[in-house]
């Protein structure tokens, strides 16, 4: 009969390696400081997760479909506000994106767990309906932001696409997008939000840091979007940002959206920016509005 004699020292050797692995996954992230001390989180990186996350959405009219087969800002012929370069060509220019593994991450809506929106009654029902007139817009009012080259907001834009740059000096940090050259300062100072009576399109950013999470708050919204899907926020809109360092190339990313204009109680989505390749860069974004989207819109105009 043969027996198994144990090795002490290798089992030993085992749990002490189990117990550094442990250790080392339990143990935060330290990155590097920047002069004024902030946690160093600069580069370039792509955002994954946040937009197009509703268990039931509309109808996107928008978007091409066998009811508009050409739609207002990504025609398949070349023929929107933005060059064609964008769609069909412009990962390869940048060098490809890093999307990036989710590693257990949630991502999307998260509160309500369900993924359906706390709407206010009837608000969905106007929402819904605001869309259908947007392709073709029925006026003004119902062009979407992007057709009119207008900044996005927050959250607009393609996830795990266009580049983002975060750049940071003293007490503040700066968002740069290149979609529709937005840009984003967060200003780290204290200083108290602007008068209630100024709107932007991308809200008045005042942050902090709580170790290796940025928490921003944002107030003073005009009309701003979420998605193509939620085209109109109020201005009564509050959010609140938490950007974590997890690692050298990875930042969580958590928000939530307080709107009491159209929801019953806020509202968080979850996601992540990925650090991209090192030859990664911004693309010069050219969109058109006057001389194509009116035309795409609208038609021709009388000929005399």
């Amino acid at each position: 009969m043969r027996r198994s004699i144990a090795n002490p020292l290798g089992a030993s050797l085992f749990i002490a390696a189990l117990a550094l692995a442990t250790l080392n996954a339990q143990t935060p992230y330290t990155p590097k400081r920047t002069p004024d001390g902030q946690p160093d989180m600069q580069g370039m990186y792509t955002r994954n997760g946040i937009v197009g996350l509703e268990k039931n959405p509309p109808e996107n009219p928008i978007d091409p479909s066998d009811k508009n087969s050409l739609s207002v800002s990504n025609r398949g012929d070349g023929l929107g506000p933005y060059p064609g370069i964008f769609g069909q060509g412009g990962t390869v220019l940048r060098g490809g994106q890093r999307r990036g593994a989710t590693g257990g991450r949630r991502t999307g809506i998260i509160d309500p767990e369900d993924r359906n929106l706390p709407w206010k009654p009837g608000e969905d029902a106007k929402r819904r309906e605001f869309l259908l007139k947007m392709n073709p817009a029925a006026d003004l009012r119902h062009v979407e932001l992007n057709a009119r080259c207008a900044l996005p907001g927050l959250f607009q834009g393609e996830d795990g696409n266009n580049p983002w740059q975060i750049l940071q000096r003293e007490g503040e940090v700066v968002l740069l997008y290149d979609y529709n050259h937005t840009s984003r300062v967060i200003h780290l100072d204290g200083r108290a939000h602007l008068g209630k009576n100024i709107h932007l399109f991308m809200g008045d950013s005042v942050g902090h840091w709580e170790g290796n999470t940025l928490v921003v708050d944002t107030t003073n919204f005009n009309r701003t979007s979420y998605s193509r899907e939620i085209p109109y926020l109020t201005e009564a809109l509050h959010t609140t940002e938490r950007f974590t360092i997890a690692d050298a190339n990875t930042i969580d990313y958590e928000v939530t959206i307080d709107d009491p204009g159209l929801f019953t109680r806020p509202w968080k989505v979850a996601g992540y920016f990925a650090r991209s390749p090192k030859d990664v860069d911004s693309l010069e974004f050219a969109c058109a509005e006057g001389s194509q989207t009116l035309v795409n819109m609208f038609g021709k105009p009388p000929q005399k």
